[in-house]
Parts: C-alpha cells; sequence; structure tokens
C-alpha cells in the first residue's frame, strides 16, 4: 500500500452535519496529492460513524466509546497517520478546492516549514484571527481590560493577510504541520489539555527545535470562529468552557516557562474580575455581573490549587 504525503485528523461529536460538509470538502479537492482521512469520534449518538461509513468508506475511523476531549483524540488519530504531513482540521472548518495540494506544495518546498496555517473567514467573508502572537500573562490581561491593539496584543487583524509570512502560532482549526518536526519534539498534542491551548503548544515546541511556523493566505472558511465569543454570563456551558481554558491556560504557561507564569496569570485574571466587581457594584449595580465576575475569580483561584499551579490536569 502506498503511504499518502498528508494525513488528515478530524475529531468530531455529535455533529453529523457539519462532517458531511467537511468531507465533502476534502474529497472535492483537486490536485495530484496523495491523502488519508482518519476520523475519530468521541462517542457520537447522533450516527455520524454510521453516515461516514456509508458516505465515506475510504475515511480511517476510529470510535472512542466516551468523550475524550479534542487533545487526547486527535494524538489517538496520529498513531494512525502513516502521511509526511499532518493536518489537524476543525469538523467546521471547510477547505477550497486547492487549499490542500497548494499548502502541502508550500510546506514540502520549505524545509524551514514546521507549521502552516491559512487565513481564516466565516460565512460571512469577515476575518477571522489567523496570524497569532504567543499568549503571556500581560496581554491576555491587557485584552480582557480593553487594551487589546497596544502593541502587546495577541492578534493582528490589520496587518496585510495576503502574503505568506512568518508568525509565533496559527489555529487548530486548519494546522497543517511536518511529520519530523512533531516527532523531533518527542510528542504530538500535550495529554495534559483536555482542550484549548494545544495548538499553541505545539507550535512552541516545534519553534523551539529550529523551525518556523508562517501564515499561508489561503482561505478556509470557518464557523466556530464566527461565533467566538468570550461567555460571561452564568450557564452550565459557559462556566464549563471557562473551566477547561483557564485550566489549559496555567498549564500552558506551568509547562513551556515555569511557575511563576501560571501565578502571575492567576492573580491578573482575579485581579481583573476583582475591578470588574467593583465598577458594577459603584456604577451600574448589576448584581447577576458581579455574581457572575466572583464566581469566575474564585474558579480562577480553585483552578489554580487544584491543578498544582499548572502542574498537573484534573480533566
Amino acid at each position: 500500500m502506498t503511504s499518502p504525503e498528508l494525513s488528515i485528523i478530524v475529531v468530531a461529536y455529535n455533529v453529523k452535519d457539519l462532517m458531511e460538509k467537511c468531507l465533502e470538502k476534502v474529497f472535492a479537492s483537486e490536485g495530484p496529492l496523495q491523502k488519508e482521512v482518519i476520523y475519530v469520534d468521541n462517542g457520537s449518538s447522533d450516527g455520524s460513524v454510521e453516515m461516514i461509513r456509508r458516505r465515506f468508506p475510504e475515511v480511517v475511523i476510529i470510535e472512542s466509546p466516551t468523550n475524550l476531549g479534542f487533545i487526547r483524540a486527535n494524538n489517538l488519530g496520529f498513531t494512525k497517520a502513516r502521511g509526511e504531513y499532518i493536518l489537524m482540521l476543525n469538523s467546521d472548518a471547510f477547505v477550497g478546492k486547492n487549499t490542500l495540494q497548494r499548502t502541502t506544495d508550500f510546506i514540502k518546498n520549505h524545509p524551514e516549514c514546521g507549521v502552516l496555517g491559512c487565513r481564516l473567514i466565516g460565512e460571512d467573508g469577515a476575518l477571522q484571527p489567523s496570524a497569532r502572537y504567543f499568549y503571556t500573562p500581560w496581554n491576555i490581561f491587557l485584552t480582557r481590560v480593553g487594551f487589546e491593539k497596544t502593541r502587546w496584543r495577541m492578534d493582528n487583524l490589520d496587518c496585510p493577510h495576503n502574503e505568506v509570512r512568518e508568525c509565533d502560532w496559527v489555529t487548530g482549526c486548519y494546522l497543517l504541520a511536518r511529520k519530523a518536526a512533531i516527532e523531533k519534539t518527542g510528542f504530538f498534542l500535550r495529554a495534559d489539555y483536555f482542550m484549548y491551548n494545544d495548538d499553541i503548544d505545539l507550535c512552541l515546541r516545534i519553534k523551539r527545535n529550529g523551525y518556523k511556523v508562517f501564515f499561508y493566505p489561503e482561505d478556509v472558511i470557518h464557523l466556530g470562529g464566527a461565533n467566538s465569543k468570550r461567555i460571561d454570563t452564568v450557564t452550565k456551558e459557559g462556566r464549563q468552557i471557562e473551566r477547561y481554558s483557564l485550566e489549559s491556560q496555567y498549564i500552558y504557561f506551568r509547562k513551556n516557562y515555569n511557575f511563576s507564569y501560571a501565578f502571575l496569570h492567576c492573580v491578573m485574571t482575579m485581579l481583573v474580575d476583582f475591578l470588574r466587581i467593583i465598577k458594577q457594584a459603584l456604577f451600574f449595580k448589576r448584581w447577576k455581573e458581579i455574581k457572575s465576575q466572583w464566581e469566575h475569580l474564585c474558579l480562577a483561584a480553585g483552578l489554580f490549587v487544584r491543578t498544582q499551579g499548572g502542574a498537573r490536569a484534573i480533566h
């Protein structure tokens, strides 16, 4: 059996319609690129697996009886990948007819390129953050207090997005990586994470091993990014998202830097929450928002303790 050049890993949970559209776009791709698609199902109950077996019999299917989370499921898919290049593709990310061929050709022809990402747009054509700067406790703090357009920003939508350029990291909804660069880091995605920050962590590790990360001006439609707003309301779903996000940030800072980074991030997160509580209490008296911020402050402190300052995962 001829080995494929490109292995595409897609992880999903109960999004059958999105998976169908995602795979339709993949298999409509043009060009001579030899590819394989590995689908990891996180315990779906909506008929996703049956649909894929019926409509896309060439897809390699890995079924997990439980929801492993995005990162651990991708790691499971990576164990089956035979390609020289690995693509993490979200189920809500839709490629164009030439996207796979063009991006694989670029990384193949540029041996210094370890990771490549594309220009992400919503269905309405609106540009989403695509070529990003590494996180620090300081730029996260500035973003939360409303100074995201400073020189410490995490994203820059004003820079040219019609040319190839280097960047710090690209998002995991379309992340193309050189398998040799991944293997040089010792592992694929950090299994400590349940979800979030796997992409920035991977890019940082690959860059530290001498490779570069590139932004490539090829459109990929990404539905999730169109609605990616921070959930501040007190809902079960919203609080769970905050929980995963904070936990992964602590782990990212502790594993890639040191304890002081994780501690500083915890302190600055709590400081923003405290300032917001004071503002709401003195000027607006919005008790629901005050309660929400207080719960987020307690969550930040509690997770820092439970993860031992980002040293261990709890999910």
